[in-house]
Order: structure tokens, then sequence, then C-alpha cells
């Protein structure tokens, strides 16, 4: 992210974190979407609080401390932890699948080699999805940071507040237990 836009959201221009927002906002939506069993209402409710905070907290952001966008992530987690702590029904699972509701049989219907090759796509999508399933939320934390928002190391464990070798070490253990769970 550009160090002038970053400015000016540190300044409090609308428009710049208006900017912000937009590029980013699809990033968080991916992360708790992938990462929780939450609803589309839940993870905007989610998402609103975070940008909320984000605001409210310009002030106090340290230069020193911390790199703008490791620091937004932040508090997009910890957001998502308090809203956890607040509905303690609510369980982590699998990552899920939309499907559109609106289909007519008629569109469902395939060539059967196409049915066949989106068998094989479900079932190792299944498959990754009980993998998955069976991580820790902090072991799902680091895989989606490292492999779909594709976050260095070191970026990856400023957001977690974890040092640089207790990530690399999480990360290598998981994706060990990964390979464990998914040869099952």
């Amino acid at each position: 992210m550009e160090k002038a836009l970053i400015e000016a959201i540190l300044n409090k221009k609308k428009s710049a974190f208006s900017i912000f927002y937009n590029e980013i906002v699809d990033h968080f939506y991916s992360f708790l979407k992938s990462s929780y069993n939450l609803s589309n209402e839940e993870i905007n409710d989610i998402i609103a609080d975070t940008f909320v905070k984000i605001w409210i907290k310009l002030d106090s952001f340290d230069h020193n401390k911390w790199d703008f966008i490791t620091w937004t992530w932040t508090i997009l987690r910890n957001t998502t932890k308090d809203y956890f702590k607040s509905k303690k029904d609510l369980t982590f699972s699998e990552f899920s699948i939309n499907t559109e509701k609106n289909s007519t049989f008629e569109d469902l219907l395939e060539d059967e080699t196409d049915i066949l090759e989106e068998l094989e796509k479900d079932y190792q999508i299944e498959n990754i999805k009980k993998a998955l399933s069976q991580l820790k939320t902090d072991e799902k934390e680091i895989i989606f940071l490292r492999f779909s928002e594709w976050k260095p190391l070191e970026e990856v464990a400023q957001i977690m507040w974890i040092s640089y070798s207790n990530v690399r070490v999480k990360l290598h253990r998981t994706i060990k237990k990964l390979q464990k769970y998914l040869s099952q």
C-alpha cells in the first residue's frame, strides 16, 4: 500500500479511508469466510466493527511499532475474537462452499466427464475441508495468511503476535498435520 495513502488515512481523510476500505475489505471477508463458520451477516458485522475500530484508533497508530496493514489485520483478528467471546455458543468449523439456490435442474445437467471431474474435485475439496477442520484456530489462521493472503512469515508473526521462529515452527507442524490428515 502506498505511503501517501497511509499518511492520508492517518490524517483521517475520509476519501483515503474509503480507498483503503475498498482495497482490503474483500481480503478481510475471505479470511473470515474461510476460517470461521459465520453467516454473511455476521461477517459483515465483524468487518464493520473492525473498520470502526480502525478509524477510532488511527490516532494511536505507532509507525515505529507496526506496519499499517499488519496493524489493521491485528484489529480484525481481535474484533473476531471479541465477537466469539460474546457468542460462546458459536463454534469454528470447516470451510464452506456456496451454491446457487436459484439453479434449475437443467442448469445442473452436465456432460458425464464434467460430472466425474467435478466429483473428483469435490472429493479432494471435502478431504481438504475435513483436514482443515481438525486444525486449531491459530493453525487455520497461519495457513490462511501464508497461503491464501501470501503474507511473508514476518508479517504473519506480527499479525498473530508471535515470534518469527514460532511462526516457522507452527507452519511446519501444521503442514505436517495436514499431510497426515490427507493421507488417512
